[in-house]
């Protein structure tokens, strides 16, 4: 038997009977409780407990005390030997005993007197069943992941949790509980890489360099915040005391992978979405190596990981790209571990995800197949980071840990073309057949919507954290700690070419009031955008935390916990425009031993959860933004030549109306712009639940049954108050200041503004909610999860959960996948009361039904066969339309409605024409169809020139199921016009692709 297949044996014994975990432990390390015995079941004092890391030969002796236990709390993940020893008695000891992320593994022993035979516990088994915990997590190691077929990527790690869902294909990400995908944590050894600049994404090291995985889904402790969606918690390799190297590569080929369908136009006249070209092929390895600087005490792991990937792909059937990574996109990381002593541990970590993308864009015809170049646009991402953590024992029952880490992201993205090209979008051509308005390309200018738009700009958090964990008695163990976060991103903000604009093109018939202006005649008009950012914005984050666990009798344990949360966001003059403190965020957690077996447990969780307000907002409301719009009668194009394509510029008339200042360029005034009486946003979980063994042919089986129900209180977005200053200051119907305050959405507002109507804000006003007409911003959640698994032994595990859960209100969260905007906290939602009527319904993260299924199975020692099977039902559609019956067409500027309009034919008093009007509320037009995969995977392990080699072949969407994901819910190109391409399909699953990979090691 190779090493390999030693150690993988090794870690399935590990879990195995009379060992249980409970969730005491810190956020990137374990626990482990002794509890020592007679063969009479008397406790037995003056034992001595012996714990070593099989790994690393660490070794940590200590007393247990009057009740015979013990507990060593801040242990790295990895195996242990745990021996007991008292003079008179036996040894007795546990091998390879798995201490794993975030839980408490208790180990009974009993020890015998020297007249009995000695008897040594080699390898019980750990109980599916945690007693104690009343947390709801996913706990996965790197081992258990690779029996499974399973993109690499934590994303998908995440999706095997019940209650996660993917977010739509504008964000990827996941949905935690009905959250938005911008609503989580990630943590890496104790550090946090989430992006803070908008909640999207996070830093990220190669999948091989992750160890272990925690999915909070809920119920998660004090110790975590700045969530309401859920936490991803990983710890990365480490090195031990042999020497050890090794290397992996991965290959995706290009021609064993499918495409997904083409869409027509309805009118069969251009691509909605052209799939005929698209291509992606990927070659990624990682060369590793670890072992001991010095024996026992100083440790290090390595990794260097070079890749390379081109994908080519279309954008709505017009535009095309060519997508690849540059030369220096090469990954490397080092985890450095150095035992000082038996109660002093350090461990440093520095990774570079630095990333620089190169993307060659294409203008394509109507074809779908004709490629015009038209530019080079790059991006650039990730960063340098680091972390050092200090962890010690500073008494037997007094453990202290100490994390400064700083972590690192670009924000830059521009194109050769920047100086010269702008982004041109000629509209009219859904309805040119009824205008009889000259036909042209979709896109006339020579930027794409993959290069307008100009930044550079990067993120720095640094961050600090305290933990200190007292174990006062058997009963009690208190944790309480601190941490400190300043994030601060950079950014300046332009669109490309000569004026730094995009331009849209529209028509408009006559009687129609464009920017104001009634029109008289059937009219051509372009609208162009000028918006220009900047600055340097920091906000601190900062908390402190208690809690309790409280064991209060042998069958039920309490889980106490109180966090208090304070945030502080800055403007680009560093003075602080959002400051919400006070948030205090109680925490209960039940759970209870039913019989006393640890065979069974009923549990529930109750607790708040505070979210931040994103450094987006800093960026967008509190710098020194200019923002302009200006609207042109439409003369005619003129065409010139760019890199070989032929583009149009528009040739300006009359101009429509003054420019629509939106924003100055100058820094507005924190009291303008923010509620003085704003509230954090923050949501309250419940969660009840039930899990048992399950006996069946073994007692490897449990199930389990868990209700959640999740409530947004307190959402935070921005709000236009021009008709609430006009109404209450009697300031006319055409007051127009663009006063957008961010505030909390049904709630009255105290805010400086313009109280005489000479724009000019002079003195604090106080509005009610009827006179700002928003409503307050819901999102609910409930689900039931049915579950039942049998654990790996060697031979087979099964994982299977089903969930049924309802996500509905009027906002999604931070972010919104209605129009794919990221914008974190100022989405179009409450931009205006008119975008909220008819908001309430099923949200777009509502996916009623969903099934989770995955196991392996060991064909032979040495060939094992991994399934994972996923079936959910389609997201919610929606109509957009453009208009609102309660004000003129043009005062809805931007954003959709829930309406239709409908022309009568009738002409009003004062010229314009007369509309009727249907409201279609949020998720009323029927759901997407359900998404169903099905992956596979073939694992063969043997030996290869002295070297354990495995070799894996996998599968994804082997059946290549093609359902759509999303469509397109814009059923309005202008008012009472009809967009012939409602409800076509804009984006589908991820079709069939296959991944070979072959591991070497030594």
């Amino acid at each position: 038997m190779t090493k390999l297949r030693k150690t993988a044996l090794a870690v399935s014994i590990a879990f195995s009977v009379g060992i249980s975990f409970s969730s005491f432990a810190g956020n990137n390390d374990g626990d482990i409780r002794v509890s020592i015995t007679d063969t009479a079941q008397s406790p037995l004092t003056g034992t001595t407990v012996t714990i070593t890391n099989t790994k690393t030969g660490y070794t940590k002796q200590i007393l247990v005390d009057s009740d015979g236990k013990v507990r060593l709390s801040g242990l790295p993940v990895g195996l242990y030997k745990v021996e007991a020893t008292k003079a008179g008695y036996n040894s007795s000891s546990a091998g390879s005993i798995a201490v794993t992320l975030g839980q408490e593994t208790t180990v009974k022993l009993a020890l015998s007197t020297d007249d009995l035979e000695k008897i040594e516990v080699t390898g019980s088994v750990i109980s599916p069943i945690d007693v104690t915990s009343s947390e709801s997590a996913l706990n996965i190691s790197a081992t258990e992941l690779a029996r499974i077929p399973v993109p690499r990527s934590i994303t998908s790690v995440a999706l095997l949790a019940p209650g996660t869902n993917s977010g739509d294909s504008a964000f990827g990400g996941v949905s935690f509980g009905g959250s938005s995908v911008a609503e989580n944590q990630m943590f890496i050894n104790g550090l946090n890489v989430t992006n803070f600049r908008n909640g999207l994404g996070f830093s990220s090291v190669p999948y091989d360099f992750y160890d272990q995985f925690q999915v909070k889904t809920g119920g998660y402790s004090a110790e975590f915040g700045r969530s309401t969606g859920g936490v991803i918690n990983a710890v990365t390799k480490s090195g031990g005391n042999e020497f050890e190297f090794g290397a992996n590569v991965y290959w995706l080929p290009g021609d064993l992978r499918a495409q997904s369908p083409n869409v027509a136009s309805n009118n069969g006249d251009y691509y909605k979405v052209y799939n005929g070209n698209d291509e992606y092929s990927k070659v990624n390895a990682n060369l590793y190596a670890s072992g001991p600087i010095i024996k026992d005490t100083l440790f290090f792991y390595a990794m260097y990981s070079p890749e390379k990937y081109e994908q080519e792909y279309s954008s709505r059937g017009t535009s095309y790209y060519d997508y690849e990574a540059s030369e220096n996109n090469d990954f490397w990381g080092l985890k450095l571990d150095w035992n000082i002593n038996d109660d002093h541990r350090l461990e440093f970590l520095t990774f570079s995800d630095s990333s620089k993308t190169i993307t060659d864009n294409y203008n394509v015809d109507d074809d779908g197949e004709t490629q015009t170049y038209a530019s080079t646009a790059y991006e650039k991402t990730g960063g340098t980071n680091w972390s050092l953590k200090y962890s010690g024992y500073l008494t037997d029952t007094l453990t202290l840990s100490a994390l400064y880490g700083v972590n690192k992201y670009d924000v830059t993205e521009g194109s050769n073309v920047s100086d010269d090209c702008e982004l041109i979008y000629d509209y009219r051509y859904y309805y040119y057949e009824v205008y009889n308005a000259p036909y042209y390309n979709y896109s006339n200018g020579c930027a794409t919507s993959n290069d307008y738009s100009v930044e550079s700009g990067n993120d720095k958090r640094q961050a600090m954290r305290v933990d200190l964990e007292w174990e006062i008695n058997d009963s009690h163990v208190l944790k309480l700690g601190l941490d400190n976060e300043i994030n601060t991103s950079n950014s300046t903000q332009y669109y490309s070419g000569p004026n730094g604009a995009y331009w849209l093109a529209y028509a408009a018939e006559a009687g129609s009031t464009i920017n104001s202006v009634l029109l008289e005649e059937n009219t051509d008009y372009i609208r162009s955008r000028v918006r220009t950012v900047g600055g340097s914005f920091e906000t601190e984050s900062s908390s402190f935390y208690i809690e309790d666990t409280w064991t209060v009798t042998d069958n039920l344990t309490a889980t106490i916990g109180l966090r208090s949360d304070v945030f502080d966001n800055k403007n680009a003059e560093g003075d602080s425009f959002v400051k919400i403190d006070d948030m205090i965020a109680p925490r209960l957690g039940l759970s209870w031993d039913i019989n006393g077996n640890g065979e069974s447990k009923i549990f529930a969780n109750v607790g708040r959860y505070f979210l931040p307000v994103a450094n987006n907002t800093n960026v967008r409301l509190a710098g020194n933004e200019s923002d302009i719009r200006e609207y042109y009668v439409l003369e005619d194009w003129t065409e010139y030549e760019y890199n070989s394509g032929t583009y149009y510029n528009p040739v300006l008339g009359e101009q429509i109306g003054d420019a629509d200042v939106i924003a100055d360029g100058t820094v507005p005034d924190t009291r303008s712009v923010v509620d003085a009486n704003i509230e954090a946003m923050y949501q309250d979980e419940l969660i009840l639940g039930y899990e048992s063994l399950l006996n069946l042919y073994d007692d490897n089986w449990s199930y389990g049954v868990k209700f959640t129900y999740r409530s947004l209180n307190g959402a935070i977005d921005d709000m236009i108050i021009d008709h609430a200053i006009a109404d209450k200051f009697g300031c006319g119907d055409d007051y127009h200041a663009y006063q957008y305050v961010l505030g909390n959405p049904g709630k009255s507002m105290e805010v400086y503004t313009d109280t005489d109507c000479d724009y000019e804000n002079d003195a604090w006003a106080t509005f009610t909610p009827e006179e700002l007409e928003y409503d307050e911003a819901i999102r609910k959640y409930l689900a039931w999860d049915f579950s039942i698994g049998r654990k790996w032994d060697g031979h087979w595990s099964l994982n299977a959960t089903y969930t049924w859960s309802h996500s509905y209100g009027n906002t999604e969260g931070l972010v919104k996948s209605d129009n794919g905007q990221d914008d974190a906290g100022l989405t179009t939602d409450f931009d205006f009361p008119e975008l909220m009527d008819g908001a309430y319904g099923n949200l777009p993260n509502d996916r009623r039904h969903s099934l989770k299924v995955y196991g392996a199975y060991a064909l032979s020692e040495d060939l094992t066969l991994g399934f994972n099977y996923s079936l959910s039902s389609g997201r919610p559609i929606n109509y957009f339309g453009t208009s609102h019956p309660n004000t003129e067409p043009e005062d809805v500027e931007y954003g959709y409605t829930y309406y239709e309009a409908i022309n009568t034919g009738e002409t009003l008093e004062d010229g314009s024409i007369d509309y009727d009007y249907i409201r279609h509320a949020r998720g009323t037009m029927g759901t997407t169809s359900s998404v169903s995969r099905l992956d596979l995977n073939l694992t063969y392990t043997t030996e290869f020139a002295g070297l354990d080699t495995v070799l894996k072949l996998d599968v994804f969407n082997i059946l290549n199921a093609d359902s759509e994901t999303e469509v397109d819910e814009t059923a309005e190109t202008t008012i009472a016009t009809y967009d012939a391409d409602y409800l076509l399909p804009t984006s589908f699953q991820t079709p069939r692709y296959v991944q070979l990979s072959a591991r070497f090691a030594y």
